[in-house]
């Protein structure tokens, strides 16, 4: 059974991108356009209120665009983390450098990539019939611009840490259409559909 949360959702996106299809009517109604940004804000929704497991980013501001013979590419803002700690005598909650250092440790890092990974997994399955029906050579590509948050004191930004580069980073999640596709006739299963994502990271 599918999750109430799941329609949430989709109406959710589907309200908010009213005023994006009213002036894609007045342009010429495209389809793939109206579903792209259906697209972007469900998953962006999807995203702040993933529950499976608590991300390692804060999921900020998106955009998508439609490329014909290309596909779909789905930009998402998503720096590190805030990072809080208490102590007996303070509370630390201005994600200062060495905390990041400290807290994003190699296995960190992998650990939050894989949880956005998993998140888009599971929402391409939850919601692979509403995506925008691209041409089978056609791929879907989710794009996570990740760093640390810009701190500033008294107005004026703190340098980065030497150790942010490491958490300076592109991750790229791509599926093929016909992929999907196989996906939603039943031709492969969740387990199958999820071998067949390729991760990137730049």
């Amino acid at each position: 059974m599918v999750k109430n949360s799941k329609y949430l959702l989709y109406l959710l996106g589907l309200l908010v991108s009213i005023n994006a299809q009213a002036q894609l009517k007045q342009e010429g109604l495209n389809p793939i356009k109206r579903d792209l940004e259906i697209t972007r804000v469900t998953f962006e929704n999807f995203l702040k209120h993933y529950d499976e497991a608590v991300l390692l980013n804060n999921i900020k501001e998106s955009e998508g665009e439609y490329q014909n013979g290309k596909g779909i590419e789905v930009h998402f803002e998503a720096p590190n983390a805030n990072i809080y700690i208490n102590t007996a005598s303070a509370r630390f909650g201005n994600n200062e450098p060495e905390i990041l250092d400290t807290f994003y440790s190699d296995e960190i890092i992998s650990l939050q990539q894989k949880r956005l990974e998993e998140a888009t997994k599971k929402f391409i399955q939850e919601f692979h019939s509403y995506l925008p029906r691209l041409k089978a050579s056609e791929e879907f590509r989710f794009v996570f611009n990740i760093e640390d948050s810009k701190i500033e004191v008294d107005g004026k930004a703190l340098p980065p840490s030497p150790k942010s580069a490491k958490r300076t980073y592109r991750l790229e999640v791509v599926w093929k259409m016909s992929d999907i596709n196989a996906f939603s006739k039943g031709e492969i299963n969740e387990s199958q559909l999820s071998e067949r994502i390729k991760i990137e990271k730049k």
